[in-house]
């Protein structure tokens, strides 16, 4: 008997020494959807959205208008890549974009407007039914491309992967602006960025984890799939990298400001041309655009051989993709190279016809915001706890 008992005692010892080290790498898979085909008004409502999300504070620092887990992500048209994580005792399950370039958390309230059409098309946090809901009182408001997103702030428990984060504070939206967030395939927002660029200056997501000790390792890590399926669309690990994901070593360089996840960017080259150098640049999950400075923009447009639109939009020949040039970030002393089946994406006009888009955006500053067109080639890793971030091509 006292040997069974010995015997029962050490394996749950060993279940719980096993459960510990499982739960500080978490995956969050991340889905996919059936078509790759966006439209042009999707394009253009993903630019708005970007520009309202940054504003410039001098001419180098960027700051904001207003052991681990891995969570599997939903590519939707490669626009957004979004996961699962639950808000509440018990867990209301919520589809949310993990967004490095913001840092609050959000989600839509059960008390939302009945005009906010965005809201009642997606899964809403009913506060009433979890026990561990506490109010907070204070109100929120977040800008966006066609209006501000608002409600009120509240704390909960919030599970993703096998991580549970307590009394972490969030936002639950009662209005969501326009028709930004309608046809998104994440009721949500999960903001991935530092705590200065957060509304009220929310303590966010992440950094709750690191605090609660939820992770070993201070770092979160993404691989996107640019041709993914509705359940395979890439990964986001939390508490570190998985080397199994891309080849050689990480190029890792410091952070020149812990708001957005800005870095220094040595030089831009076309064709073996160099463009610019010396700039800043952010790594953003939220938009799938890369974002240049105007000079830079027109530059590298004009290369491709772009038609410019009315709508800052350069048209580029669908025939002619092959025979485009190579374009070459180098970071950290290390060339990241695109491909033209990297930035140039395809789009359909109101009628039904098909467009070839360059991926290359209009930023009205003098930094560079890279999103998914590159984060899809390059495995990255956002490491918090060396104010650091690191590239390496994705397997």
């Amino acid at each position: 008997m006292q040997c069974l008992i010995l015997l029962w005692l050490s394996l749950w010892i060993l279940c719980l020494f096993w459960a510990k080290c499982q739960g500080q790498l978490i995956r969050i898979p991340m889905q996919f959807q059936a078509s790759f085909m966006a439209s042009r008004r999707q394009h253009r409502a993903g630019r708005s959205s970007l520009l309202a999300k940054y504003n410039v504070v001098g001419e180098q620092e960027v700051t904001s208008r207003n052991g681990g887990a891995t969570e599997t992500l939903d590519n939707r048209l490669n626009l957004e890549y979004a996961g699962p994580i639950s808000i509440g005792s018990p867990g209301q399950p919520f589809n949310m974009l993990f967004d490095t370039g913001s840092a609050n958390l959000w989600v839509p309230s059960a008390e939302c407007s009945p005009k906010s059409v965005a809201c009642h098309h997606h899964h809403r946090y009913n506060a009433s039914a979890s026990s561990t809901f506490v109010p907070d009182g204070r109100r929120f408001s977040i800008a966006y491309g066609t209006g501000s997103l608002s409600g009120r702030l509240a704390q909960d428990t919030v599970a993703i992967g096998q991580l549970v984060v307590r009394n972490q504070t969030f936002g639950m939206a009662t209005h969501e602006p326009g028709p930004t967030f309608v046809d998104t395939n994440f009721a949500g927002i999960v903001g991935l960025g530092f705590r200065p660029i957060a509304e009220q200056g929310i303590k966010p997501l992440f950094e709750s984890m690191c605090d609660q000790q939820l992770v070993d390792d201070c770092v979160f890590s993404f691989y996107l799939k640019r041709n993914g399926s509705e359940r395979k669309g890439g990964e986001l690990l939390f508490g570190g990298v998985d080397k199994t994901k891309f080849s050689g070593s990480l190029t890792y360089v410091p952070l020149t400001h812990a708001g957005y996840w800005q870095f220094p960017l040595d030089a831009i080259e076309v064709a073996g041309t160099r463009i610019s150098q010396h700039r800043q640049a952010i790594a953003d999950t939220g938009t799938s655009l890369v974002a240049a400075p105007p000079r830079e923009y027109l530059i590298i447009n004009s290369l491709l051989g772009g038609l410019p639109t009315s709508n800052n939009e350069y048209l580029l020949n669908c025939s002619e993709i092959d025979s485009l040039p190579e374009i070459v970030f180098i970071i950290g002393g290390q060339r990241f190279g695109l491909q033209p089946r990297d930035y140039v994406m395809s789009a359909t006009n109101d009628d039904g016809s098909s467009i070839c888009l360059s991926a290359f955006t209009l930023m009205d500053a003098e930094f560079w915001i890279l999103g998914d067109v590159f984060i899809g080639r390059y495995y990255t890793a956002f490491d918090a706890g060396h104010r650091r971030i690191g590239f390496a091509p994705a397997a």
